[in-house]
């Protein structure tokens, strides 16, 4: 009997496991057409014929009504610079673990690839930004 109880207790203390898993959140962003953007010439419909829809945007018009109605802020904010923005972004996470009974790791990486333009008047590039970061969980 007192075999089979520490055969039991062993067995407890040495039960666990192991988890693996992958994340991925968003497109590519094609990164061979980010050297193609030129601030005043690249227009938001070569953007958006390169890169396809944005993960996020923002436009003057619905903020303007949207902060207006619940008088958040009274003045316009289509006179703000950069109100006309595109944003892609690609987000990739890895997950290791270990459980056991009386020890648990974990752990998680998480990078993106983030692509932001904006706009003027004219939905002409004014500026843009990029940064690959995905390339460090390969």
């Amino acid at each position: 009997m007192a075999l089979r109880s520490i055969l039991v207790l062993l067995l407890w203390l040495c039960a666990g496991g192991c988890v693996i898993g992958r994340y991925e959140e968003g497109s590519p962003v094609a990164a061979e057409r980010v050297a193609e953007i030129v601030p005043g010439v690249t227009t938001k419909t070569d953007i958006l014929a390169w890169f396809g829809a944005p993960q996020g945007m923002a436009d003057a018009q619905l903020l303007e009504s949207f902060l207006v109605d619940r008088e958040l802020m009274p003045g316009p904010v289509v006179d703000l610079p950069f109100a006309d923005v595109l944003v892609y972004r690609l987000t990739q996470g890895k997950v290791r673990g270990m459980i056991l009974v009386l020890y648990n790791r974990f752990d998680i990486d998480i990078a993106s690839d983030t692509l932001v333009v904006f706009f003027d008047g004219q939905d002409r590039v004014s500026h843009f930004g990029y940064r690959k970061g995905t390339d460090a969980l390969h």
